[in-house]
């Protein structure tokens, strides 16, 4: 469920900052930032059963095993089905990211 508050950046959005950040054009920061995030897919969708992607001061980024479901259920039929076992990913925050994360709501 979405919440009425959040905000939703894009590539595109990345994009434009990083090319502020760095006072150049828009179109030359596109085939960079298409790069890193074509490479982080890459890299997390390698067959693996477990790995991390560690990007210092920023956090890591995980893919975990799950464990198989032998008895789950289906809501909808109440019928019982086997989930097999798949892989996640997860992320975890780095300590800067963290701080300004743990800061009160009413502060932003």
């Amino acid at each position: 469920m979405k919440s009425s508050n959040s905000i939703t950046y894009t590539k595109k959005d990345v994009t434009q900052l990083v090319a502020e950040k760095l006072d150049k054009p828009v179109s030359q920061m596109k085939a960079p930032v298409d790069a890193v995030f074509e490479s982080l897919r890459e890299i997390m969708s390698k067959n693996h059963r477990a790995l991390r992607v560690e990007i210092r001061n920023f956090g890591v980024f995980e893919v975990k095993p799950t464990k198989a479901k032998p008895r789950a259920r289906n809501p909808r039929t109440n019928e019982e089905v086997y989930v097999p076992p798949r892989r996640k990913s997860h992320f975890k925050p780095g300590r800067l990211l963290k701080r300004v994360l743990r800061e009160p709501l009413d502060q932003l």
